[in-house]
């Protein structure tokens, strides 16, 4: 699906460096939440296209500046290249 693991983030006005990946999995939003099924009901939204199932790839990694570290838990859907942090754990 993805090539490229995340390798750094801003959070909180710093940026953390990718130290380990705990895990990686997919996971998809409920179908019903999608942008085609808001259109189909006829709801005006930007514009539906992309993946029907809104599938993310979330990967938790161990991340940080320095000395201090943290698990965090990065997302992004298919149509997209943009990272979102969706968990702070740790």
């Amino acid at each position: 699906m993805f090539t490229d693991q995340p390798r750094q983030f801003i959070w909180r006005d710093r940026l953390l460096l990718v130290k380990e990946v705990q895990g990686r999995w997919n996971r998809a939003a409920p179908w019903w939440t999608g942008p085609r099924v808001r259109a189909a009901r006829g709801e005006e939204i930007a514009a539906a296209e992309g993946d029907l199932l809104g599938e993310r790839e979330i990967w938790r990694v161990e991340a940080g500046n320095g000395r201090q570290r943290g698990v965090y838990e990065l997302a992004r859907t298919v149509d997209s290249e943009d990272w979102v942090l969706q968990a702070v754990l740790d």
